[in-house]
């Protein structure tokens, strides 16, 4: 558990300095970035032709610690959490995503058609029904007190994986006052390896004056690869899977909305009023098949300072094994978007989107997305655009954030003003780098 923890820390404190697109995934003018909220946004966009050179973002997301300023200063400074106001359970979770969308591209090809190609790397990590007490000692030291403890149904899966995709748009149907558009997503899956974990109970007891801890349980280990063998048979070694996205987008147009693109493109301009999206993303698998599954019966005393440092190494030398080679098939984080955009006020926006994952968060070998519900304010131009997301999750907390895209730049957060304050329980920084060329406005004579 000791390995885990760290992976954990290592993670949340690299992607705590680099983080996701809450707020600008809505923008007309996000481009390529708009297709991975829903693929159906490339076709009938502002932006005519897009080159991405590279962004970054990523999620950090506990009910474990708030994710203030101060604790994430304290995290990179002490390398730990004591200090912290800390909330452990029997079911605390942790979560982290975050990707690099690398060199990228999009293409309006006419009125109706819109192609987009791409490159990803990404890495999911989730901790379910974590025990808040065990993962407290094995991480920072066990206390100077006795206490017990039970850990039901753990379940943490953590993937890394690259995509390469293709992205075609189509506008569907268009009359005066209505526009119906939609798109697919086409993705090879390159998988980088997969750390699967899981206990239906595992229990026990820590005794201070003698520093040792009971246990007794069971608890399943898996790995996608190997972990000693050397970095050319590893990337000899990889495997491939597909996956796909798909989309729809419906607008409702009034002859207020259409005035500005009257007598001019109407590629240049937003012509409608209010917008409706509905989009399934990251739907796929990728089987890893020839991984590592060691089974472990649990009924030992060991060393608090031995399970400190490594618990996959206590458990090797103290409990019943069982290890077998086998396939296993680790899904992606399948979510469902739905969103409405309203145009208030010619170049103010509200919008509204509601995520909701399809995995099923007890099964293993998968990830699972959070469930975020998000009101953004934006204003947007072709040069400029400003957010400001208000975010609440299934882990209870209301975030709030901001974000700016100035010309090829875009960057922001959809947590950092609630990171400033004292409560929040996710933590989310982006920013990129692109090229946009836009739709001109004016006809040409």
């Amino acid at each position: 558990m000791k390995y885990f923890a760290f992976i954990l820390l290592l993670l949340s404190i690299q992607q705590i300095q680099s983080q996701g697109t809450i707020g600008y995934q809505t923008d007309n003018y996000s481009g390529i970035h708009g297709l991975f909220h829903n693929p159906g946004n490339i076709a009938d966009s502002r932006v005519k032709t897009e080159v991405n050179f590279i962004s970054i973002n990523s999620l950090l997301a506990t009910d474990y610690t708030y994710l203030t300023l101060d604790n994430i200063s304290n995290l990179l400074e002490d390398g730990s959490f004591s200090g912290l106001e800390r909330f452990p359970s029997n079911q605390n979770e942790i979560m982290v995503n975050a990707e690099v969308l690398g060199p990228s591209f999009m293409f309006s090809l006419n009125e109706k058609n819109s192609i987009g190609l791409f490159t990803r790397v990404r890495l999911a990590s989730n901790f379910n029904n974590v025990n808040g007490e065990l993962f407290e000692g094995i991480y920072d030291g066990f206390p100077n007190n006795d206490f017990n403890f039970n850990q039901e149904y753990l379940d943490f899966t953590t993937h890394a994986w690259a995509e390469i995709g293709i992205s075609y748009g189509r506008v569907i149907f268009t009359n005066a006052n209505n526009l119906f558009k939609g798109g697919v997503s086409l993705k090879y899956l390159i998988g980088g390896g997969a750390v699967q974990g899981n206990s239906n109970s595992l229990s026990g007891t820590y005794d201070t004056q003698n520093e040792q801890v009971a246990l007794t349980g069971n608890f399943s280990y898996g790995m996608s690869y190997d972990d000693e063998q050397e970095a050319e048979e590893y990337f000899n070694e990889l495997t491939f899977g597909f996956g796909t996205d798909v989309g729809f987008v419906y607008e409702y147009r009034t002859n207020t909305s259409l005035a500005d693109s009257n007598a001019n493109n109407p590629r240049g301009f937003n012509q409608y009023k209010l917008k409706f999206g509905l989009s399934i993303v990251d739907i796929g698998s990728i089987t890893y098949s020839n991984a590592q599954l060691t089974n472990y019966t649990i009924d030992t005393m060991v060393s608090a300072q031995e399970l400190e440092e490594d618990f996959i190494d206590v458990l090797d030398n103290n409990a019943t094994q069982n290890t077998i080679n086998e396939p296993i098939k680790i899904s992606l984080p399948t979510s469902m978007n739905i969103n409405v955009d309203y145009n208030l006020y010619k170049k103010f926006y509200l919008n509204m989107n509601y995520r909701q994952g399809l995995v099923n968060k007890e099964a293993y070998f998968n990830n699972n997305t959070l469930n975020l519900f998000t009101f953004t304010p934006r204003y947007e131009s072709r040069i400029f655009g400003a957010y400001l997301p208000i975010s609440t999750s299934s882990l209870g907390k209301t975030a709030l954030g901001a974000g700016i895209r100035i010309g090829p730049l875009f960057f922001g957060s959809g947590t950092i003003l609630s990171n400033i304050s004292k409560k929040s329980n996710m933590a989310n920084v982006y920013l990129g780098l692109k090229l946009p060329v836009y739709h001109k406005r004016k006809n040409k004579a």
